[in-house]
Order: structure tokens, then sequence, then C-alpha cells
């Protein structure tokens, strides 16, 4: 499945693993926690505070540490998906870095 990664100071891309949680593991954590976004799957380490790793992006409220990927939402089967070429749009301009820059000044 096609999914994007956001890497604390890096720029936002895509990447194509399996869909299983041991890919995912690899790519974030053995620990995950997985919400719902906009129909899109924010998965990332549930570890992240209690091993003080620090703040990557900020998504509403919620301050996402370390690295964390965004999959698609398969509600039908209840499993993770490809993102498709408009969610990737959409969450590569949402998370690239100058955005961020502009919402701490």
């Amino acid at each position: 499945m096609k999914i994007m990664i956001i890497e604390p100071n890096k720029q936002p891309y895509t990447e194509k693993i399996w869909n299983d949680l041991e890919s995912l593991r690899k790519k974030i954590g053995q620990e995950i926690e997985v919400i719902e976004y906009n129909k899109v799957l924010i998965v990332y380490n549930s570890r992240g505070l209690a091993d003080n790793i620090p703040v990557n992006r900020y998504i509403d409220d919620l301050a996402i540490r370390g690295t964390f990927v965004i999959t698609g939402n398969n509600t039908k089967e209840l499993d993770f998906e490809s993102l498709t070429e408009e969610q990737i749009e959409k969450y590569t301009e949402m998370f690239k870095l100058d955005r961020e820059e502009e919402l701490e000044l």
C-alpha cells in the first residue's frame, strides 16, 4: 500500500509497504496508536510522550511525537489502504515544513 511518512525535520514523502502491522512498526516503533482523521488514518508511536520523543507535528490539538505515517482508511473492511493521489497532495501540503514554520510565528 502507498503511505505517507512524516519524519521530524523532514518533508513528507510517500513509500510503498506491505499492508500489515509489522511493516508499520518498522517505520514508527513497536507500540503504535491509530487515530482516524479526515478519512485517513494517522499511525504513530504511542510511547512518544513516555519516551520523551520530541514533537514532530501538531494535528489539531494533538502533538505527534517522532515519525508517523498516514494511510488510507478502508472503512468497509476496517483496515488500512493506500492513499489516493488527492490525499497525498492534501497531506503533503498540510505537513510540509514551511507550513509548520508559518504556524509557529
